[in-house]
């Protein structure tokens, strides 16, 4: 097997491309998008699937997100990737070679594993119907090709903000505000005039680990 590598406009992420279909139609329910993503932000979410958890193991690794055909890992900062690079390259030439499941079967259950954001439902008005289907005919594609993607978190009717999450190299990205204003929101507000904006909301559990660190940082200034 001969894994790829591509780079994304953030530096601390990577694409590895192995040669064979990653997140297959086996991985996903009959409603998803054959674009659809599985992202893992920490070494607990990972759990959910064999090869997450090995690159957890790794020094460094911070995060991973399975796509099509793609697996981005997202690393610490001060973690240099030439040393981390074999070790990523071993874990998936060995997962994909062993022919085990890429999410375990008691995993498949959750809502990271089997729903996709971008799924158009009964209940979605006319206006989020439409947003869905520019961001998935429109702008997944082009993050996909970073190693990226987004979710559809919401619109509001009374202000015209979209609101959406960023996922996998898009995650602490410089460029993500440059992305957002003049991808996202100009091609939104183009074709739909309902919409006035764009905003990025951050997951539950990032705003937590936020709040408890801010918090362990006012602990220890209160000590000096």
């Amino acid at each position: 097997m001969f894994i790829q590598t591509a780079t994304t406009p953030n530096e601390d992420a990577l694409q590895f491309i192995p040669g064979v279909p990653v997140l297959g139609s086996k991985d996903s329910d009959s409603n998803s998008s054959s674009m659809r993503t599985i992202e893992f932000t920490s070494p607990r979410e990972g759990l959910k699937s064999p090869l997450a958890t090995r690159l957890f193991a790794i020094d460094g690794v911070r995060g991973v997100m399975f796509g099509s055909d793609f697996v981005t890992v997202r690393r610490d900062s001060d973690c240099p990737w030439q040393l981390m690079k074999p070790d990523i390259y071993a874990a998936i030439m060995d997962h994909f070679s062993s022919g085990r499941p890429l999410i375990r079967s008691d995993g498949g259950n959750s809502h990271t594993a089997t729903q996709d954001s971008m799924n158009i439902s009964e209940h979605d008005s006319d206006i989020v119907a439409e947003i869905k289907e520019l961001l998935e005919s429109r702008i997944r594609p082009s993050i996909q090709e970073d190693g990226g993607d987004l979710d559809f978190v919401s619109f509001n009717e009374g202000t015209g903000l979209v609101a959406i999450r960023l996922r996998g190299a898009c995650r602490g990205c410089a460029s993500s505000t440059v992305t957002l204003k003049h991808g996202i929101e100009g091609m939104l507000s183009y074709y739909i005039p309902e919409v006035t904006g764009v905003e990025e909301v951050a997951d539950e559990l990032e705003e937590q680990a936020k709040k408890e660190f801010e918090k362990l940082e006012s602990h220890l200034n209160s000590k000096d």
